[in-house]
């Protein structure tokens, strides 16, 4: 055990060094006014992605405006579309899901503008996202079906992946736990096919979600640490998060609290280094989450209640709904029936408006 952590710890070391000098390289072409417009601004989308857009993405959001400026001040309308919408994800990655349905959309009247399909259905998938993350699941589910069309349609195999996974990932928020393995195994096998490590690790944790919600931990378990091996060897901090919290959320069912607490902690620090608001209000949630199941309410209280001030700052509806109900568990496990039905009021207000659409 000792030498397969000295081995790993060695790798991550090397990947650290070699993003390091690859980010230098990156700028450099960037710098250099001799190379052709096109190399220079996908050399500094490819720096901003690789070195800031999910450590840093305050950082990452202000380097795409140089970006933006720059297509402008070319006149080539892909660049700029290409800032605009690494701009909306630096903001959906910090939680700030209205900016960055904004820059989503005007990179996709661009793509719209240029009859770039393939442009097309990753700004219809971006838009997608966000309302799946504002709790908006038709208008989700429109715009994924319209992205997987296109893709399927240009005949783009990692596309078609991407909006089944993100196809599944809405089954997934309605509980339809059959649709949700389908769309997910599916896309799966296309990342297997391609042999594309990101993709997946990503579906691994997606798929380890669903055991855990079926209540198949050994499967849960098996998926969720094949996923953090992936994420560590590539050295991604947001997928090494995510893992965390879903491991710790496996213990969680099995009421292994130590264990949980310890995963869900750690989580919390890695997301707090990266400013993922989204993803502290989650960890903040799951960790009241322990506190309450294990009988813990005081300190269940101060967490869940750190967890929905930032929800509402930041709009996420599933995760004040979370929140609440974690809120009204602890107050009502302390005896406080007034602070409980307050808290009981507000998960029914969010309900509504989660399915006020639909």
């Amino acid at each position: 055990m000792i030498n397969i952590v000295i081995t790993l710890s060695w790798l991550l070391v090397s990947l650290a060094l070699q993003a390091q000098t690859n980010l230098d390289s990156l700028y450099l072409v960037w710098q250099d006014e001799s190379q052709p417009d096109s190399v220079r601004a996908k050399a500094y989308d490819d720096y901003i992605w690789d070195g800031f857009l999910y450590s840093n993405p305050d950082t990452a959001a202000i380097l795409a405006d140089e970006l933006i400026a720059f297509g402008i001040n070319i006149e080539n309308l892909i660049v700029q579309t290409t800032g605009l919408n690494t701009k909306g994800i630096s903001y959906a990655v910090k939680g700030d899901y209205p900016k960055a349905l904004d820059y989503f959309t005007q990179g996709l009247k661009i793509y719209a503008q240029l009859g770039d399909q393939e442009g097309i259905g990753s700004s219809l998938g971006n838009i997608g996202n966000i309302y799946m993350n504002l709790g908006d699941y038709p208008k989700a589910m429109d715009y994924h079906t319209r992205s997987l069309k296109i893709e399927e349609q240009l005949g783009n195999q990692k596309g078609i992946s991407v909006s089944l996974g993100n196809i599944g990932g809405i089954y997934q928020y309605q509980e339809d736990l059959p649709k949700v393995l389908d769309y997910f195994t599916r896309s799966l096998k296309i990342e297997e096919q391609l042999g594309d490590q990101q993709g997946i690790a990503i579906m691994l944790g997606n798929i380890g979600i669903i055991y855990t919600e079926q209540g198949d931990y050994p499967k849960a378990m098996d998926y969720n640490t094949r996923r953090l091996k992936i994420y560590e060897q590539l050295d991604d901090q947001l997928g090494i998060a995510t893992s965390l919290t879903n491991i710790g959320t496996n213990y969680l069912k099995q009421g292994d609290y130590p264990k949980a607490l310890d995963y869900q902690t750690r989580s919390l620090k890695l997301r707090e280094q990266m400013g993922d608001q989204r993803g502290i209000v989650t960890s903040l949630n799951n960790i009241g989450r322990s506190y309450v199941d294990q009988g813990d309410s005081p300190k269940a209280l101060s967490y869940c209640q750190k967890g929905y001030d930032l929800a509402v700052t930041i709009g996420a509806l599933n995760e004040q709904k979370y929140a609440c109900q974690c809120l009204y568990d602890a107050y009502k496990a302390m005896g406080k029936g007034n602070e409980a039905l307050l808290y009981l009021e507000k998960i029914q207000v969010v309900d509504d408006s989660l399915h006020s659409e639909e």
